[in-house]
């Protein structure tokens, strides 16, 4: 396999580009976004509603993800085919590596878009729900708000969890 084989190097760029920009988004969503908009509470409402409605945020977090884990596994198969077959490719220390670091990323993946994405749109449907009815949240939306808000970040934590796994595994496969 040459490092210079223009098929690889499309799908690396698409993978590593994809990937950055996911979990720098995945990051700045669960570590600074969400708690920032669950401190400000109702206020965060039209920041919100603009990313996640207008600008589609969750969509194409979730789009990266897609691009990152699909040029992965393309790789991954071509790897494992000029290795030899799936036992010579898991047998060695780098196919392993990005094996588990794929499965990983193929898991964050479903986290966040099930868990996370959905979730923040239904947050911010609530929200605006919520606010079109000029008063205070019935006690069943204080409910589902809080539920929701438990559950992205819950999920939010698990999916950079995750992420991190998959980035080392795949970061360290050559050392293996």
């Amino acid at each position: 396999m040459l490092a210079a084989d223009g098929f690889m190097l499309v799908f690396r760029f698409l993978h590593v580009v994809s990937g950055a920009l996911w979990v720098g988004a995945a990051a700045l969503f669960t570590a600074v976004i969400g708690p920032s908009a669950a401190e400000v509470g109702p206020s965060a409402g039209p920041l919100l509603t603009a990313a996640v409605q207008k600008r589609k945020v969750a969509k194409i977090i979730t789009s990266l993800a897609g691009v990152t884990v699909v040029a992965g596994w393309v790789m991954w198969f071509r790897n494992m085919d000029q290795a030899g077959g799936f036992g010579d490719w898991i047998g060695s220390g780098f196919g392993l590596g990005l094996t588990i670091g794929g499965v990983i990323a193929t898991i964050a993946l479903f986290v966040g878009a099930l868990g996370v994405g959905r979730n923040v749109e239904r947050l911010v449907d609530l929200g605006n729900e919520i606010a079109g009815s000029g008063g205070p949240p019935s006690d069943a939306q204080g409910a589902e708000m809080a539920r929701l808000q438990a559950g992205l970040q819950r999920h939010g934590k698990t999916d950079l969890v995750l992420l991190l796994l998959a980035i080392t595994a795949m970061g360290t496969a050559r050392y293996w």
